[in-house]
């Protein structure tokens, strides 16, 4: 088990301890200049101490280990920590190696804030506890900050543009598809624009902070480390790909149909699957990623704002469905053809089209619902 006096791995003291196999623990002050093995420190500027009387280990399987140590507070009220643990026993030598951690979080200790009534307080025998250690410096009991470094503000404006383009942008474009198409043309004005013009941009510039903001951290050659980094690509691959058919769907219609083309539904399939992926790779980019990249706090604003939009936008846009008998009847009265699109002059030559093309989901000429 270790505890890391800092926002991230990286340059954070650490006290790391474990039990022995002689039923002793060992504690180990260490420090770490990237995300790799810590090493040991020789002299500390806090030294901890184990407080042997105090910790027990785990036997026969059981789960009741405890490892306390004490150290000199650094005489600021509310500060950030890290924590981590493994399951693999090292040996017990302070220097011994040890596998990966298993699991790591982070933590604020806040001691301006005052215990309520509600809170429940288990004491502890004063003869049991060591003397209460002494402040190492003289700091003011205030708030210890830590200005963002140029890979996280980089971080940051990755997950503005990605979540903009994945989550607002594309989603605002299936919106307009699915309510729009059965009143005229321009919801393909709206559809392509939001889906292409716009998010298209967002997600590139997105893509290109998180690559900088790689190239600028301690460990710039891990560009395809973990999940959500090989996500990335695979779902730029995906947009690509779903912009590609679009555009196919709108510019190559079979001959003499009645019938919505196959193309269509994988169209209407991959962008749903798209917009579901996007929601994946946001949460797991503000719930993991930042977390590499600083350790820093994740406000519980994120998670409410990811919860209701993850249940909104499905009732939004299956809510459109009711809309499909509409489209449904439209198209039974225009049959799809391939005819080239013809500029009318009051359409966009991308919507403009001849009096017996119907592009999946318009009004045909003529029709009244």
């Amino acid at each position: 088990m270790a505890i890391g006096f800092g926002p991230h791995m990286p340059d954070t003291p650490m006290v790391v301890m474990w039990p022995n196999n002689d039923g002793t623990v060992s504690l180990s002050q260490r420090i770490a200049t990237d995300y790799s093995m810590p090493t040991v420190v020789s002299s500390p500027q806090r030294v901890a101490t184990l407080q042997s009387a105090l910790s027990t280990t785990a036997k026969d399987g059981s789960k009741d280990g405890k490892y306390v140590f004490t150290i000199p507070w650094d005489g600021v009220a509310q500060s950030r920590y890290i924590w981590a643990f493994g399951r693999d026993r090292p040996a017990s030598e302070a220097d011994a190696d040890f596998n990966q951690h298993r699991d790591a979080g982070y933590a604020v200790f806040d001691l301006t804030k005052s215990l309520t009534a509600s809170e429940e307080i288990t004491e502890t025998t004063p003869a049991a506890l060591p003397p209460a250690p002494t402040a190492v410096k003289a700091t003011s009991a205030s708030t210890k900050t830590y200005p963002l470094t140029a890979s996280q503000r980089m971080a940051y404006a990755h997950a503005l543009f990605c979540t903009i383009g994945f989550l607002v942008l594309l989603p605002a474009g299936a919106l307009v598809s699915r309510w729009l198409r059965t009143f005229g043309p321009a919801w393909y004005t709206a559809h392509w624009v939001l889906q292409f013009a716009a998010a298209g941009p967002a997600i590139l510039v997105g893509l290109a902070f998180g690559a900088l903001s790689i190239e600028n951290s301690r460990h710039p050659s891990n560009h395809l480390n973990d999940k959500h980094k090989k996500w990335g690509i695979a779902l730029l691959a995906l947009y690509l790909f779903q912009c590609m058919l679009g555009a196919f769907i709108h510019w190559v219609k079979p001959k003499n149909t009645t019938r919505r083309p196959f193309q269509n539904y994988l169209h209407a399939t991959f962008g749903l699957i798209l917009i579901a992926l996007g929601f994946y790779q946001v949460r797991t980019g503000y719930r993991t990623e930042w977390f590499a990249v600083s350790n820093g706090e994740i406000f519980d604003g994120a998670n409410i704002l990811w919860y209701t939009w993850l249940v909104l936008l499905p009732v939004f846009y299956f809510g459109g469905l009711v809309m499909l008998p509409k489209q449904l009847r439209q198209e039974m009265v225009a049959p799809i053809s391939m005819e080239k699109p013809v500029s009318d002059g009051e359409q966009s030559s991308l919507l403009a089209e001849s009096q017996d093309v119907e592009e999946i989901g318009m009004i045909p000429p003529g029709y009244k619902d």
